[in-house]
């Protein structure tokens, strides 16, 4: 079905990117202008000369990755791994440079860089960079004055120069070019990261584009110029705003690290501070490039479908252009042992919680693996101690822990413990009842197969990694960042198997025996610093435009792969097992892994108890094991259990090694059999799920997504719907374990992806999952229109924050094939990820967001309706501005061919190499089967996207998209947004948070 929370898979918005100093003068721009174009295209297109490349370690026998890895002459180091599952690749660019390597004056300098690397170089972005570069210079100029800078007055005029001259450069910038070119490819999750050791560049592509790849790639590191600075400086305020300002949870995280780390950078957040936000240097900036930028300070990272031989040449001969430097000296940051227990308190409204810390060591210490073993016995999700005795025993609202040692962290490591109380428990015995697992662990009291138990669950999702690209990459990003050779970094998993109940007694002796940080977060007005709009004018955004070195490396010639689509009997099997029973199939060949779904179509639309009988489901045990015990044996048998409940849908899901299939069957019908739970255990729960709606009515997220469910659907809106807290408070234990019990009395479908045959699934189900005789109907499917006004209408609710969360909506006609062409045409062509006309017009034009989105979602059903959907995070000062902009957007969406080229190369391009995994063409079967579809319908889709021409975008937008009414709901704080900007929109209705709930 059409989910109105979820957001397109491509959503920018990771962090961004990095640039250079010296670096922008590079040999390319010495050529004529009237030179450029011509040698330009000729010199592009030819092969570098071959660099020299050695072999440093691998393909190991016992390597289920055979991963190769090779360094350049001139020290850039290249980590290959082929994966021929789909013709594609990942790549990722590493650079040890994250923020723990920013200047001690300018914090935040890395993620800057990261955002500054999308930007292009003196060849890709700009029109004429001998003429751009004056402006850019003098750009550079006027912010190095205003660093220097301390009255206001004169801060406030070098700013308006800023402006001016950056809009004379404007005129010959390309923005988002890199974007464009990589989504005319047919990318995957384009975007970048920075963390506290490095910064990382990430691109998924097809197959046949990894020397086009590779060109722009070494071009994008050797002469990057940070063009189009002032909106992007404006992107990273919203990013601050967005991720610490009003998050609840880093609030608390940064709180604690400062407290942990006196002296070191993992104690400053990595977006930086907001007074250094506040007070660039573009110079700074192409120093600190300088400096780390270096190929023996980065790597090359890629898994996929490549020939190893063929790639490490095509990277020799492309990065080759990269000189070889020196990288500056580690820095060292020493600690002061923690002596007494350092506390903190920070206020934000609602749910109050904890945060505790402890330090630790490097990922790299011999007592890694037994640390990561710990923090398991603590907290696994299932079945460790803080699950069983305080999460299990509702003795705390909720609880956990969690390390830094999974991943790469070089200088210091940290074990995190953190919990929420219940009703009138105070945070000091919530750290009581933390210090008190601890102790246990201390003590040695848990249990002897919790160790093995906790390797397998390693082995298992290790085994689940390997299918995929991304994480494949992570695996060899880690490595790279500690320093560590890959055949020691691989053996990871032979080391935790190796860890003894000693081993994790004596850690948890050496490094949980003495003081700790704690930052406690109480219920209250939480400070939000003051940060006014600027003057920014809007940069031109013309989509025509493209440089010389987009348009050769669009022209070089890839061999075209063939797009292969879903065959019923090939890739999947539909069983019926029995009157009411369907079973769908695909087999898994490549490990020991299964899935299981068991779905009825019944939700909390039809039964609005479903929702707390699932937690009530989580806290019961069945008649032969208490709950404490039925956690356990399903973390033994390594088998992940849950139960999904949504508007119109209750799913059982399993997932674990297909040796205990069969076990986990017998588990699960045991339990649902008749699901065992006292009324002091309901009680208990029921208090909790009441604190937890009371805190819910000032979450902004919650408050956002119950505000726009409320404005599209009224009181057929969940949290309208919702069982009311009276009628929560009198329900029975009898009743809610009939309804889980009574789940296998309806007609269902079930879903198997693993190694067993169709016949072999259907014998053990048909053994140990036994079934009514005869199975009811569920209650009839419900379509719930969305609400349609004859003018545009504004839902407000007032919240406190620096942001304002808008959300735009409108209702379509009910789902057709015959639209979805048109459809994904227009998602590519206006949302597009960081190359569509909403992120380019919205953020990389006015900079009146980081995060921004719009799509048309089709119905996942036949009968139901489509839905248009657009969101934007912005600035509370800049909520009118942007409201109108983006509806300006959706009214008068800008006609370019050049723009529809891109957008239908891309989706070609994307179902040319798109494959339909093992565990994902069942989804994709059912949704179709939902849609009145018989068979794949992308076959069709693709013939129609590749006839398309613009006329078929425009009709589309002019009838489904384009002026018309339309829902906006915004939470954000009236004290600081135009509100009479706002109601000139449209029809401007302030709620009360409780008017959107029915708590």
């Amino acid at each position: 079905t059409v989910n109105p929370y979820a957001l397109p898979a491509a959503l920018p918005g990771f962090h961004a990117v990095t640039g250079s100093a010296d670096m922008r003068h590079g040999a390319w721009s010495s050529l004529g202008r009237a030179f450029l174009p011509a040698a330009l295209a000729i010199l592009l297109l030819a092969t570098p000369a071959l660099a020299t490349y050695r072999l440093i370690s691998g393909p190991a026998a016992d390597d289920p990755m055979q991963v190769r890895v090779y360094q350049l002459d001139n020290g850039l180091t290249v980590y290959l791994t082929a994966n021929p599952l789909e013709p594609r690749f990942h790549a990722e660019i590493v650079v040890r440079a994250g923020s723990k390597h920013d200047p001690d004056d300018l914090t935040g300098m890395a993620h800057y860089m990261e955002h500054m690397l999308f930007k292009g170089t003196s060849r890709l972005g700009t029109l004429d960079y001998e003429a751009e570069k004056e402006h850019l210079d003098r750009i550079q100029d006027l912010y190095d004055e205003r660093f220097v800078e301390t009255d206001p007055e004169r801060r406030a005029e070098l700013y308006r120069q800023i402006n001016d001259t950056a809009q004379l450069a404007a005129r010959y910038a390309i923005p988002g070019e890199l974007d464009r070119l990589y989504t005319s490819m047919g990318e995957r999750g384009f975007n970048a990261g920075t963390s506290f050791e490095y910064i990382m560049y990430r691109v998924d592509l097809p197959a046949n584009r990894l020397r086009q790849w590779a060109r722009i790639e070494a071009d994008r590191f050797h002469d990057p110029v940070f063009r189009l600075f002032q909106t992007e400086l404006e992107t990273v305020y919203e990013e601050m705003n967005m991720r610490v300002i009003d998050n609840r949870d880093a609030l608390l995280r940064h709180a604690v690290n400062a407290l942990l780390y006196l002296n070191h950078p993992y104690g400053t957040p990595i977006i930086g501070t907001i007074e250094d936000l506040h007070n660039p240097s573009i110079s700074r900036m192409y120093e600190f490039y300088e400096q780390h930028n270096v190929p023996s300070n980065m790597a090359v990272l890629i898994s996929g479908d490549i020939d190893m031989d063929q790639a490490i040449r095509v990277i020799a001969e492309e990065f080759a252009v990269w000189q070889p430097g020196t990288v500056p000296e580690p820095r060292q940051w020493p600690e002061p042992p923690i002596e007494t227990i350092r506390r903190d308190t920070v206020y934000y409204p609602g749910q109050e919680s904890l945060l505790m810390a402890f330090r630790t060591e490097p990922s790299t210490h011999p007592d890694t693996e037994a640390l990561q073993v710990l923090d398991m016995i603590l907290d696994n999700a299932v079945a460790g101690l803080i699950n069983l005795n305080l999460n299990q025993l509702q003795r705390v609202r909720r609880a956990g822990s969690y390390t830094t040692s999974h991943h790469a962290s070089n200088d210091y490591g940290a074990q995190y413990l953190y919990g929420v109380p219940k009703e009138g428990q105070g945070l000091e015995e919530v750290e009581q009842l933390l210090l008190e697992q601890l102790e246990l662990v201390k003590r040695g009291e848990f249990d002897d197969g919790l160790i093995p138990a906790i390797v397998n669950d390693f082995k298992k999702r290790n085994e689940q990694n390997l299918e995929s690209n991304g994480p494949r990459v992570r695996f060899l990003r880690d490595a790279f960042i500690a320093d560590t050779d890959w055949d020691t970094a691989r053996r990871h998993l032979d080391r935790m198997e190796s860890v003894t109940r000693s081993d994790v007694i004596r850690v948890a002796n050496r490094y949980f025996d003495g003081p700790y940080v704690v930052g406690y977060r109480l219920d209250g007005e939480a400070e939000i610093p003051p940060v006014e709009k600027p003057p920014l004018d809007p940069i031109e955004i013309d989509a025509a435009r493209q440089s010389e070195f987009a348009r050769a490396i669009l022209a070089m010639p890839v061999t075209p792969i063939q797009p292969e689509f879903v065959v019923e009997g090939e890739d999947y099997q539909v069983a019926t097992v029995r009157d009411g029973v369907t079973l769908y199939y695909a087999h898994n060949p490549l490990n020991s892994l299964f899935d299981l779904s068991l779905s009825v179509e019944l939700g909390t639309l039809q039964e609005n108890r479903m929702a707390v009988a699932r937690e009530l489901l989580d806290k019961s045990g069945s008649a032969r094991l208490d709950a404490a015990a039925l956690k356990q044996e399903w973390y033994r048998l390594g088998t992940d259990f849950r139960m999904e409940v949504s508007d119109q849908e209750t799913v059982l899901r399993l997932s674990g090694l297909d040796d205990n299939f069969a076990a986990s069957v017998v588990l699960l019908a045991e339990w649902l059999e008749r699901p065992v739970a006292t009324q002091a255990t309901l009680d208990a729960l029921i208090q909790i799920v009441l604190k937890n709606r009371q805190d819910a009515m000032q979450d902004h997220n919650t408050v956002h997504r119950a505000l726009f469910s409320y404005n599209r659907l009224g009181d057929m809106a969940y949290y309208r719907r919702i069982l009311p807290n009276e009628d929560l408070r009198r329900l029975s234990v009898d009743e809610l374990v009939e309804l889980v019990g009574g789940l296998r009395g309806y007609e269902q479908t079930w879903s198997y992806a693993g190694p067993l045959s169709l016949a072999q699934v259907q014998e053990v189900m048909h053994a140990y999952y036994p079934l009514p005789a005869e199975l009811q109907p569920p209650p009839p499917y419900q379509v719930l229109p969305v609400r349609s006004p004859d003018t545009t209408e504004i839902y407000f609710v007032h919240q406190d924050l620096a942001q304002a969360l808008v959300r735009l909506e409108s209702g379509g006609v009910r789902f057709d094939p015959a639209l979805s062409p048109a459809i994904q045409l227009f998602g590519e062509y206006f949302y597009g990820g960081m190359a569509g006309i909403v992120f380019q017009e919205l953020r990389e034009a006015r900079a009146l967001a980081y995060a921004t989105w719009a799509w048309y979602f089709n119905a996942g059903r036949q009968e139901e309706y489509n839905l248009l959907s657009g969101f934007i995070g912005t600035q509370a000062d800049k909520t009118a501005e942007a409201l109108e902009a983006f509806t300006d957007l959706l009214d008068n969406m800008p006609a370019s061919p050049e723009r529809f080229q891109a957008a239908q190369t891309a989706l070609v391009n994307q179902y040319r190499t798109q494959r339909l995994g093992f565990r994902q063409v069942l989804g994709a079967v059912r949704t179709w089967h939902r849609r009145g579809l018989d068979g794949d319908p992308r076959a069709a889709y693709y013939a129609a996207i590749r006839d398309a021409d613009l006329e078929t975008l425009l009709h589309f937008h002019a009838e489904h998209v384009g002026d018309r009414p339309r829902l906006v709901s915004i939470v954000g704080n009236r004290e600081r947004i135009d509100m009479e900007d706002l109601a000139r929109q449209g029809n401007l209705i302030e709620l009360d948070v409780d008017e959107v709930f029915n708590f």
